[in-house]
């Protein structure tokens, strides 16, 4: 396998980095997009990336203000731009494409594929907020305190922008994806974004669409991290079935 750093840049000049993780021959790609204070450097999102890498060419992309994109981070209102940028870069080299995204990396990947129809042939929303004023995150309590603490990894951080900035509501933009199949993951543990954002979402979404509800689970990439067989297959047996160029995964056998 190969993994090469580019640089794209964003409608608005802003430069984003990406990871790509390369086999011989491919013509399918998963772009991963982290959510808020997370990264492509972290060592759990290099993990997965050289996991989901066995099956598909993986993009792992940073959005503005994390890691070594620049800008600063204005939590959803922007950073549609980046994603653009970076669809671009792979709808020219790939016959099919995939996104897996996180928290508001999910926000931000609802709302841009909702604006570019048949550009993504599967996309993945784990632990997604239905709307940036609804996220709870109840900090004070001690699960937030160990995903937090489990998510200061090497590599995370954020140089944050204005966090009033208009946003676009992912429970708005949700019902106009077409006929993107769409897999939303949560747990039910979430302090952070609470699991009944992914229900709502989840009963507005047009069909092709699918729910996973991970009992236990905490947030985001934390799925990952404290499960990462259940969440691969999750992930890989959905990817395979509406994007393909997988080697058959083990099904979790689960109905959505």
């Amino acid at each position: 396998m190969n993994v090469a750093t580019h640089t794209v840049t964003a409608q608005d000049g802003v430069t984003i980095s990406c990871d790509a993780y390369q086999g011989e021959g491919r013509d399918t790609a998963l772009v991963i997009c982290p959510g808020f204070f997370q990264s492509k450097e972290t060592a759990t999102f290099q993990r997965m990336s050289r996991a989901l890498a066995v099956h598909w060419d993986v993009l792992a992309m940073d959005f503005r203000g994390h890691g070594r994109s620049g800008g600063l981070y204005t939590f959803s209102a922007l950073e549609r731009a980046d994603l653009e940028a970076v669809l671009r870069w792979v709808q020219g080299r790939y016959r099919g494409v995939g996104i897996l995204s996180f928290s508001l990396g999910a926000a931000i990947a609802i709302n841009t594929v909702s604006r570019h129809h048949g550009v993504v042939q599967s996309l993945i929303a784990v632990s997604a907020p239905s709307a940036f004023e609804d996220i709870e995150f109840k900090f004070w309590t001690p699960e937030a305190m160990r995903t937090g603490l489990t998510g200061l990894e090497p590599g995370a951080g954020c140089r944050p922008s204005n966090p009033l900035m208009k946003k676009d509501r992912p429970l708005d933009t949700v019902r106009h994806l077409g006929n993107t199949p769409l897999l939303f993951i949560h747990g039910t543990h979430d302090v952070i974004v609470d699991v009944q954002h992914s229900h709502r979402l989840h009963a507005a979404a047009a069909e092709p669409k699918r729910l996973e509800i991970i009992e236990g689970g905490s947030h985001a990439e934390a799925l990952f991290r404290d499960d990462p067989t259940r969440f691969l297959s999750l992930v890989e047996t959905w990817v395979a079935k509406t994007l393909g160029g997988a080697r058959t995964p083990a099904d979790p056998g689960r109905t959505g």
